[in-house]
């Protein structure tokens, strides 16, 4: 099923309802669709159904409307990444061949000249652009296209190197609709926001996830505290999509009782004891939930975090979503021992863009591998030890950062951990921790070491320490782990 259709059913029972509200501007849901199908007028005079199309740009209501146009007509969006540089943005572009471009202004300098044969339309800025007047001359007429498998290619981050495209399809979000959901108890949705980039998967999986469900989506440009917890003091019972270090920021200017909150949504990041214990305090009433997923595997496990919650768990799985722990021989290991997670379910993607091989080598009969490290309780409640390609190797022994960071964080005067492997002559690499402390009040590395004496193994406990101001986080709010470490080096030498 096209995934348009249940937002073109809800603009006929609730016409008048806004879909979108970004400031002062707003859509209602029949005036969405009368643009959206503007849009797929537009292109199929110019492109045939199936097409490509880019999107290049940042959190905007052209953004929603030319994906939800693009989509009713039959195409297939491609959302590059504003953070990107221009090598990536036009490496992208020459891979995937749009027949369109939609843009921001500000973004035009990023293409090449190359691609100067493929049409484009530009949205304003400082400057007016001619998407405006394109879309005037367009007739509200096109009906529903039978949608091509692929809803849409996100990308992975793109801090090195080619960004990697990953393909969903129509069905596998309309599943995670309807399992989120009955998880997260959103039968009813009113308002919703996820003041992250709609390029990443969490933003805009809120974004469509509220206009399937008839809810307002509120458009946040950017995260920022200040306007987060003015938003939510003005609109009632808002369902705000975050990751933890969102939440963090909230918390430091956050005044309990003033904000209408109906729940939060944690992912993306290690969401800290401490942080949930304040944000029950801070945002009494408020529903809390935590989920592990990713683009590829769509939603794992969750957990509901209003009361007291089992300490350092991912969760069980959602409804329909089966895992399982296999060692390296592809075998599955009891609970309580460490193994890498496979996931199955009708919510997993379809496979990464023109890479069959990288496709072929994350799944195994029918099941998806994650690249996490994790092991099970007997209550199927999930733990992560770690991640692959973040894995230390000291003396032979593997460690996961993860793991160190998880008990770094529960010091008293531990704002942000980080552990990485740094060269060691005898053991191969050694555990380092790069640590931002409250107050800027250093531990020295034998307070640290004690600390962890009781709650890791020797070989985990990190023997160097490297102090920084602060923390380097990605667009989507998560440690830029590649960048973070460079700085290090930089320090190091």
């Amino acid at each position: 099923m096209n995934l348009a259709v249940p937002i073109l059913n809800r603009a006929s029972r609730e016409p008048d309802r806004i879909a979108i509200s970004h400031g002062q501007r707003q859509l209602t849901y029949s005036q969405l669709i009368e643009r959206a199908q503007k849009i797929a007028y537009g292109l199929r005079k110019s492109a045939s159904t199936r097409d490509k199309i880019v999107i290049l740009s940042g959190n905007r209501i052209e953004f929603a409307e030319v994906f939800i146009g693009a989509v009713y007509a039959g195409y297939v969006p491609v959302l590059l990444d504003p953070a990107w540089n221009p090598l990536q943005v036009n490496q992208i572009i020459r891979q995937c061949q749009p027949k369109a471009i939609f843009c921001e202004q500000r973004f035009t300098g990023m293409i090449a000249g190359e691609h100067s044969h493929i049409e484009r339309f530009v949205f304003p800025n400082e400057q007016p652009g001619n998407y405006e007047q394109w879309l005037t001359a367009c007739k509200p007429d096109a009906v529903t296209e039978r949608a091509s498998e692929t809803l849409f290619i996100g990308f992975t981050s793109g801090t090195t190197g080619v960004p990697k495209g990953y393909m969903r399809s129509h069905d596998s979000w309309i599943q995670s609709f309807e399992v989120t959901n009955a998880a997260f108890q959103l039968d009813i949705m009113e308002h919703v926001s996820a003041p992250g980039p709609f390029v990443h998967s969490l933003s805009l999986f809120a974004l469509v996830q509220s206009l399937y469900s008839g809810a307002t989506f509120h458009i946040l440009q950017k995260f920022d505290a200040a306007q987060v917890l003015a938003l939510c003091s003005a609109v009632p019972n808002m369902i705000m999509f975050v990751v933890p270090s969102m939440i963090d920021s909230l918390l430091q200017s956050a005044v309990p009782g003033t904000t209408s909150i109906r729940a939060l949504i944690s992912s993306g990041g290690t969401w800290s004891k401490q942080s949930k214990r304040r944000c029950r305090q801070v945002f009494a009433g408020a529903k809390l939930y935590e989920y592990y997923g990713s683009s590829e595997a769509s939603y794992i496990s969750y957990m509901d975090v209003t009361g007291e919650e089992k300490a350092g768990s991912l969760g069980r799985p959602f409804d329909g979503v089966e895992i399982s722990i296999r060692d390296e021989q592809f075998q599955e290991v009891p609970a309580g021992t460490t193994g890498q997670l496979y996931v199955r379910s009708a919510m997993i993607f379809d496979g990464y863009y023109q890479l069959p091989d990288e496709t072929k080598n994350v799944f195994q009969d029918g099941w998806l591998r994650t690249g996490d490290y994790m092991y099970t309780d007997g209550d199927h409640y999930l733990y992560l030890a770690g991640r692959s390609q973040n894995m230390i190797k000291t003396g032979g022994l593997k460690v996961f950062p993860e793991e160190v960071e998880a008990v770094l964080r529960r010091m008293p005067n531990v704002r942000e951990a980080m552990v990485c492997g740094t060269p060691h002559d005898h053991w191969g690499e050694q555990v380092t921790a790069i640590i931002q402390w409250r107050d800027g009040q250093p531990s020295a590395l034998e307070e640290v070491k004690r600390f962890c004496a009781n709650r890791l193994p020797g070989y985990k406990t990190p023997k160097e320490l490297i102090t920084v101001d602060e923390f380097i986080y990605t667009n989507s709010g998560k440690v830029a782990r590649r960048i973070m470490i460079d700085h290090m080096k930089r320090v190091i030498l």
